[in-house]
This record gives C-alpha cells, sequence and structure tokens, in this order.
C-alpha cells in the first residue's frame, strides 16, 4: 500500500493548470486561424480596407494569444519534463517485474519448486504487476493531456542550447567579390503580399567578419544562417544571412518586403556582429517579436521565431 500511495503522490504532484491553460488558448487560436482561413475565399467579396482591417484584427489577436503562451509554455515543459521521467520509470519498474513472472514460470518448469510454491510466488508478484501497471497508465494518461495542450510534441520539449561561435586566427580576410549587375525593378505587389528583393550572391561571401580591435587579429567565423518562414505572409523560400544587413518593412525599397496592416514602411532590421546575428526593431508601431516577446534588440539564437505583423520564420544556424 504503501508503494500505491507513493506514486499517486508523485502523480499529483504534476501541475497540470498549464497544460491546461494551454489547451483552452489553442481552442482560440484554432477558431481564429479557420477565420483567417475562410477570409482568403470572401476577400474579393468585400473592399480591401475592410478585408484588412479584418485581418489585422485577427492576426493581432493570434499574436496575443501566442504572447500568453509563452510563460505557460516555460511551466508546461518543467512539468511535462518531471512526467517524462516518472513515466520512464515507471515503465522499467512495470517491465523489470515482468521479468520476474517469467523468471518463476520457467523455474517452474524445470522443477526447481512445486505447483503450491509457483502459485504462492505468483500471487504476490501479481499484485505487484497490477500496482506498476496502474502507475504506468496513470502517467500515460496525464502525457496525453499535456499532448492535446499543443499542436505538436516539441513545444514541450526544452530546445538545446546552440554551440557557440567558433573562433580561430587568420591573416588576413579574404578579398570580397564584386556584386553581380544589379537586377530588374520587381513588379509591384499587392498590400498584403510578401516580396523578397534580389539581393547579393550570398553564397560567394565570407562568412567572416572581422570584428578585432585595431592591432589584433582575431577574426569571428560566422555559421550559416537563415530565415526559415513559417506562414504564408513570410513568402515561401528561405532567406539565407549574409554580411549585410537586411531589412524589413511595407516599402518596396526594404529587402524584405511584407505586406499587412501592422507592418511599418521600416519596421525592422538583422544585423551581423561578432557576437552574431541581431535583430532590431525600428521603432515601429506594432512591435517586433521574438518567440513571442515584444523586442527593441535581440541577438538571436538558433530555433528563434521572429514576427514582424502577420509574417513569422525560424531562425536556423548551420
Amino acid at each position: 500500500m504503501g508503494k500505491e500511495k507513493e506514486w499517486q503522490d508523485q502523480l499529483a504532484a504534476i501541475d497540470m493548470a498549464p497544460a491546461e491553460a494551454l489547451k483552452e488558448l489553442k481552442r482560440e487560436r484554432d477558431v481564429l486561424d479557420e477565420r483567417l482561413r475562410q477570409m482568403e475565399a470572401l476577400k474579393a467579396e468585400v473592399a480591401d480596407a475592410v478585408y484588412l482591417r479584418v485581418r489585422a484584427d485577427y492576426e493581432a489577436r493570434v499574436a496575443q494569444l501566442e504572447e500568453q503562451s509563452v510563460p505557460l509554455r516555460a511551466r508546461a515543459r518543467e512539468q511535462y519534463a518531471a512526467l517524462g521521467r516518472l513515466l520512464e520509470r515507471f515503465t522499467a519498474d512495470h517491465e523489470a517485474v515482468t521479468l520476474d513472472r517469467q523468471e518463476i514460470e520457467l523455474r517452474h518448469k524445470l522443477g526447481e519448486f512445486d505447483t503450491k510454491e509457483y502459485q504462492r510466488r505468483l500471487k504476490e508478484l501479481e499484485g505487484v504487476i497490477a500496482q506498476r501497471s496502474e502507475a504506468r497508465s496513470r502517467a500515460q494518461e496525464l502525457r496525453q493531456r499535456f499532448l492535446e495542450a499543443v499542436r505538436e510534441e516539441g513545444e514541450l520539449l526544452a530546445a538545446a542550447a546552440p554551440p557557440p561561435y567558433a573562433t580561430q586566427e587568420q591573416p588576413a580576410a579574404a578579398p570580397v567579390p564584386p556584386p553581380p549587375p544589379a537586377a530588374a525593378a520587381a513588379p509591384a505587389r499587392a498590400p498584403s503580399e510578401t516580396q523578397v528583393l534580389p539581393a547579393l550572391d550570398i553564397a560567394s561571401l565570407p562568412r567572416t567578419v572581422s570584428g578585432a580591435a585595431p592591432g589584433a587579429g582575431a577574426t569571428v567565423v560566422m555559421r550559416a544562417a537563415r530565415l526559415v518562414p513559417q506562414t504564408p505572409e513570410a513568402g515561401k523560400n528561405a532567406i539565407v544571412l549574409g554580411m549585410k544587413p537586411l531589412s524589413f518593412g511595407a516599402d518596396g525599397a526594404n529587402d524584405v518586403r511584407i505586406g499587412g496592416a501592422a507592418v511599418d514602411p521600416r519596421h525592422a532590421q538583422i544585423t551581423v556582429s561578432m557576437a552574431g546575428y541581431t535583430v532590431v526593431d525600428m521603432s515601429s508601431s506594432h512591435g517586433t517579436r521574438v518567440n513571442a516577446e515584444k523586442v527593441r534588440e535581440r541577438l538571436l539564437r538558433d530555433q528563434d521565431v521572429i514576427q514582424i505583423g502577420a509574417a513569422r520564420w525560424v531562425f536556423r544556424e548551420g
């Protein structure tokens, strides 16, 4: 009875409140996502101003839900990790006692003890098997409740810390090749579209940034990085980050042109330094978000999610 109370107390200590709150936010998010999807079919039936106003409202509400989700996910990750450790132990205990039963059956068949002794030992073991089976089942039920609160299990798994940037001594930086001929001007786009303007051949540029003080020979070697689109507003293709700042905004002069009412003409930019890539908000009206948190400036790490208006990208290194 003591062992049974022990595993019951351990499972009772798992705080399910973050998962339940996330589940409710997920339900609201699903409703908004479906409305945004339906809007595309109804776009031709209303004026552009009405379409953009309603879309901006829904997108702002989605961003608000995401902002509310961030601290809840952090708490849920802690509890999910604790539950995972319990489930792993309960599963190992159940497998161990199952092997004990097989051993008793084998020894009985080999004649090591008679049927009476076999039944006595089996009866003692059956109670332990039932108890450990129930503990494992209860833990699996809690795990399923966590999974129902998110879109994918990855949201509940703690991200591994990115490896540090490599540094090395180099005598001199390689010369930068001249840029290719300027591309023809891109055609005008509708306000709701995202346009990535032609850029330099980033693959041909050196992957180093000379950031040492005068007289020093240190050179920081940058890891290759890119922005992977997560929403239609972010475009279809990944954006490779190079050695020059990358600008974002509604104005066509930006490197990345983003449509939508929540995007300023000159909204944000990504710069490069010895430390790595940094996203900088250009005092925009609606803000720039990293992992749903509104930021003025943030050094990017692998798997960070950048959001400008309704456009979202995942920052990937390597």
